[in-house]
């Protein structure tokens, strides 16, 4: 008994110490284990009472079912013990994904726009790259941010250029047939082309310059446009109403009214034109008529009688 007595004189006050904080230690772990405290929390934006008995905030969180990842916002620490009437705030980081260089990787993130979040991870994008959706767009949960890599390069190529036909006519030959004056030949040209590719494969061709190496000839071919009649070739073939008329005086070319002349419509028959009429013969234009309009004639006869006899008729004439 004495050496207790004797102990205990000298490490008394050690002892008491030492159960003064058992005792301190106990009450705390009643305290965070057994009595509920509140956290009022505001959790992306939406405001929270939390009644834990949990003593860390990550396991208070954990117990009542809110997740948190390194990326979150947390105003405490994690292992910040829980206080009665604690203040709290959680913003939860966006789960984002991005598509880039043929890979896609996913991503969390407090930033607000895509731009920031791209800068935040060290992903460049060039000036003329594509984003999808684009840098200014908020950024939002699930979201699939595509990059599409923009190449621009100039390309000279040798390229063939067709020959045209050219097409003449020709009142030497009878209307139907042709004749090939010249074959015609391919040229040459050195083109430039400003050529975008997206990812690797071309999207758009521009052409931003042209040079002629070998210029292209054209295929010249004549084509008829005479009518025959009776062995002879003629301009052209007017159906026309044919009237006829007689007693002398002067016409609108100034010339002696007379057999072998007829009045015509100068804007369809210039005057001074040979027609065949035929069972007639030739006869050449040299008047007007105020009753001549458009695809008509009047035909100058000897007399009366053969103005009645020939009437009115509708016939095909040939003009020179």
């Amino acid at each position: 008994m004495n050496w207790l007595k004797c102990s205990f004189d000298k490490y008394g006050v050690i002892y008491c110490n030492v159960l003064i904080m058992v005792l301190l230690i106990n009450l705390t772990i009643i305290y965070t284990t057994m009595i509920p405290r509140t956290i009022h929390a505001e959790i992306d934006g939406r405001c929270e009472d939390i009644v834990t008995k949990a003593y860390t905030v990550e396991k208070a969180l954990q117990q009542a079912d809110i997740p948190l990842c390194d990326e979150d916002h947390l105003s405490e620490a994690a292992g910040a013990y829980v206080r009665d009437g604690m203040k709290l705030n959680l913003v939860h980081a966006t789960n984002y994904t991005v598509t880039v260089d043929g890979k896609t990787r996913e991503f969390k993130s407090l930033a607000d726009t895509v731009g920031e979040a791209l800068e935040e991870e060290g992903i460049t994008v060039g000036e003329i790259d594509m984003v999808i959706p684009e840098s200014s767009a908020r950024l939002k949960d699930d979201m699939n941010v595509v990059i599409k890599r923009v190449v621009v390069k100039e390309k000279a190529v040798s390229e063939t250029v067709d020959y045209k036909t050219v097409v003449k006519k020709d009142g030497s030959m009878v209307e139907g047939t042709e004749k090939v004056k010249r074959e015609g030949k391919a040229g040459k040209d050195k083109v430039t082309y400003s050529i975008t590719y997206v990812d690797g494969k071309e999207t758009k061709r521009k052409e931003i310059k042209r040079e002629t190496v070998e210029k292209a000839e054209n295929r010249v071919v004549y084509k008829g446009t005479a009518v025959e009649y009776n062995g002879k070739l003629y301009s052209r073939k007017l159906t026309v109403k044919a009237y006829s008329y007689t007693g002398g005086g002067r016409t609108a070319s100034g010339t002696r009214a007379r057999v072998g002349e007829i009045a015509v419509d100068p804007r369809v028959i210039k005057l001074g034109t040979v027609v065949y009429i035929p069972g007639i013969g030739e006869r050449r234009a040299e008047d007007t008529g105020g009753n001549i309009k458009g695809n008509t004639i009047d035909i100058y006869m000897s007399s009366k009688s053969a103005c009645r006899k020939w009437g009115c008729r509708t016939i095909t004439i040939y003009i020179k």
